[in-house]
């Protein structure tokens, strides 16, 4: 038995040696591969952005106006209004999945700053509509939904916008809104996609 086994351990040993060199080595070229896209990306002359989709805020349709008898939900309201009155003078673009070597890549590295504001800019606005909504869906539930939906149609990875509208849908029985939540996600594969559609069949399985 033993001179059977001293063999098998020495070819156990040769095959992982290999793999882990192996694995090395891959790892050694993605990441060769990354410095050499990056360095790459920063020689890229810079390309007009002004025709970029931006995000213009719709002030007529969202219902900035409205108020609430409780005192700490209305102040709340104030600051997002607010809010959402800085960013509408801000340009915005949605830029989510798209990392700051691809922007370079495709604008040149001297826009990345402009185009890093503006994202900044996007994250803040869905963030802000996204808590307006939750504030005033008790008492105004079909101005929250109009606004969460709004939130959709510009691209939003913001897990609590789809839960509220998946409990809001499933409970006034549309299916087939809730189900159309799952092919509004704008990166399913990502991390927040995959919380989102961790979210959005949890709050299925309760109905």
């Amino acid at each position: 038995m033993k001179a059977y086994l001293l063999p098998s351990i020495t070819i156990m040993i040769f095959v992982l040696h290999h793999n882990l060199k192996k694995n090395k080595l891959n790892t050694k070229e993605t990441i060769q591969a990354i410095m050499d896209r990056e360095s790459a990306a920063n020689f890229t002359r810079k390309q007009d952005i002004s025709g970029l989709p931006y995000i213009k805020v719709p002030l007529d349709t969202l219902p900035l106006d409205i108020t609430l008898n409780e005192e700490k939900k209305q102040s709340q309201i104030a600051d997002y209004r607010q809010k959402i009155l800085e960013l509408s003078e801000k340009p915005m673009l949605n830029l989510i999945g798209i990392s700051n070597t691809e922007l370079k890549e495709m604008y040149g590295p001297a826009n990345l700053e402009q185009l890093s504001y503006c994202d900044q800019n996007y994250s803040l606005y869905i963030r802000t509509l996204n808590l307006f909504a939750q504030c005033i869906y008790e008492s105004y539930p079909a101005q929250a939904v109009k606004v969460l939906e709004y939130c959709l149609s510009i691209g939003t990875d913001i897990s609590g916008t789809y839960d509220l509208l998946g409990r809001h849908y499933l409970s006034s029985g549309n299916k087939g809104d809730f189900m159309k939540l799952y092919d509004a996600i704008p990166q399913p594969d990502s991390l927040a996609g995959k919380v989102i559609i961790r979210k959005l069949d949890s709050i299925k399985n309760e109905f």
